[in-house]
């Protein structure tokens, strides 16, 4: 496994595709049609439906990495979300944690590794890189 690019990988799925998930599967549903002066179009496809579908895709797929995270060791877990889901300052992620910047460094790509090692086994989202 190529540790450096996976942990590159994991580092950019969870700061870009992370939130467009969190996004997507947090948008509101559709609570009631209105039939006043209704659209015409010639398209087959339904849009309410292929953005239910959507949305319940990122729900499930959200699900899945929220428990890839959770199945992480108690300090990975609070690495991997404060320096890179919540995107703190590295004094902030040392003073929460209580370890020095190396050590939190060591933490962050043992982190990313066993996340990316985990969502892979559980998932399509297949992050590693061999």
């Amino acid at each position: 496994m190529d540790e450096q690019a996976t942990v590159r990988r994991v580092k950019k799925f969870l700061k870009n595709d992370y939130w467009q998930l969190k996004l997507l599967a947090d948008a509101p549903t559709l609570q009631s049609v209105s039939y006043d002066r209704p659209k015409v179009t010639a398209s087959r496809t339904n849009y309410i439906e292929e953005l239910a579908t959507k949305r319940i895709d990122a729900q499930n797929k959200l699900a899945l990495v929220n428990y890839a995270i959770s199945c992480l060791g108690e300090v990975e877990r609070t690495v991997l979300d404060a320096k890179i889901i919540k995107k703190l300052a590295n004094w902030q992620v040392e003073e929460l944690t209580g370890y020095g910047s190396s050590k939190v460094y060591q933490l962050q790509k043992s982190a990313c590794l066993n996340f990316a090692k985990t969502l892979a086994m559980i998932s399509d989202i297949d992050l590693v890189i061999k």
